[in-house]
């Protein structure tokens, strides 16, 4: 799974180069046919073939183009989406920086061969919204004393085994009793005479133990939250004991806490992959649910849209939050002094010859001067987006 430290890392080297960059994204999915056997390795290399400046001839001997297509031959992709970064340092070496993700990634035309090549200016959108805009989800799944915690990101999963490892096996075992106990009288005897032999039995123990037991649990998760720099928390599990230990967390923590999900099939040794396909449809309801908010803001009258409105908005640091199609691929004018216009003739009032781009490639640009949020929509959004508001638009700040 990538880490906080590498993605800094990552962003700190490609910011602070001076020379050109390869950047290639590629479909590898290993469920489609046609990407057996490493077939997207030829697409790359014909992707390739009319890049002349690629010629270099490198301090081994070899150009940058075969240096580059003879380290895809180190990789077998397992995931969805290869993307890779490459220049030549100061040492006349090829360096590079390689991604692979179990996601697809907005902004990426993969129309010709499914592979997507830029050179010159890094072409970093669509990776930096994976970076920056997925969020590093939490999953707790309690089931009696195993008590286990998730990290997940950009659809990759990894159990953080030292959550709980401070809590000793003996008070594991005081949990489930007293778990049994409360299941029992939820499920079993329903009569006055078994909730009060249970208030009995097990009220010292609530008071003493069990409270500050759970207060516990309660600060090793959090702990573990803010350690990984988790962003939307999902308890997984039987839904009085999720409700029951929800009552623990501070109002910071329940604040993340987007939804419950039942146990999976195999509640006492779950896979992966169970896990994933258990919190997918709560994850994909919260993203659609938040998509929807800032569209419904644009509508309210809180925001423009229309790409001249919205690069004239975003270039002076009015919009908080930029929405974009899936497949943003819009042309634009640049004037020599760096402004940006959504049309020929409004740039040519600013200066002689604008030069036209593909706003893709610059956009993060904008957005980063004045920290504002990209939001990229899919599906129904997204065709209204289109329909409704000229492909793009934005929430203001003023």
């Amino acid at each position: 799974m990538i880490t906080v430290e590498q993605i800094k890392s990552f962003k700190e080297k490609l910011e602070s180069l001076g020379v050109p960059v390869l950047s290639v994204y590629c479909d590898t999915d290993p469920s489609k046919e046609d990407n057996k056997g490493m077939a997207w390795v030829i697409r790359i290399k014909n992707a390739l073939k009319d890049y002349n400046n690629l010629d270099i001839t490198l301090k081994n001997g070899r150009t940058f183009r075969e240096e580059f297509l003879l380290s895809l031959e180190t990789l077998h992709p397992e995931t969805r989406t290869l993307a890779k970064f490459a220049w030549i340092n100061d040492k006349n070496e090829m360096e590079s920086e390689t991604f692979e993700l179990q996601i697809e990634l907005p902004s990426v035309d993969l129309s010709i061969g499914r592979v997507d090549v830029h050179y010159g200016k890094p072409y970093l959108l669509p990776i930096y919204y994976a970076f920056d805009e997925y969020d590093r989800i939490g999953v707790l799944h309690i089931y009696g004393t195993k008590w286990r915690f998730y990290e997940v990101f950009l659809n990759e999963i990894e159990e953080i085994t030292d959550t709980f490892a401070e809590i000793s096996s003996d008070e594991w075992r005081e949990i489930q009793e007293h778990l049994t106990a409360i299941d029992q009288t939820l499920y079993g005897e329903r009569n006055f005479y078994a909730r009060q032999k249970f208030k009995d039995k097990f009220k010292s123990k609530y008071q003493n133990w069990s409270h500050k037991l759970y207060n516990r649990l309660a600060d090793m998760l959090a702990k573990s939250i803010h350690k990984l720099n988790i962003s939307k928390l999902v308890l997984m599990g039987t839904e009085w004991q999720l409700s029951f230990f929800e009552n623990y967390l501070s109002n910071e923590i329940k604040k993340l806490v987007i939804g419950h999900v039942p146990n999976p099939t195999n509640a006492d040794n779950p896979s992966n992959k169970e896990i994933i396909e258990k919190i997918t449809p709560l994850l994909e309801k919260t993203e659609n649910e938040e998509e929807k908010k800032y569209f419904d803001l644009v509508y309210q009258g809180f925001g423009i849209s229309g790409l001249s409105d919205v690069l004239e908005a975003l270039q002076i640091g009015r919009l908080q939050v930029l929405l974009l199609p899936w497949d943003f691929d819009a042309k634009a004018y640049m004037c020599d002094d760096g402004l940006i216009f959504g049309y020929l003739n409004e740039a040519q009032k600013h200066c002689n010859n604008p030069s036209e781009i593909n706003l893709r490639e610059y956009i993060i640009d904008l957005t980063e001067e004045y920290s504002t949020k990209i939001e990229f929509v899919k599906g129904e959004i997204k065709d209204k987006l289109y329909s409704e508001f000229g492909g793009i638009a934005g929430v203001v700040r003023w």
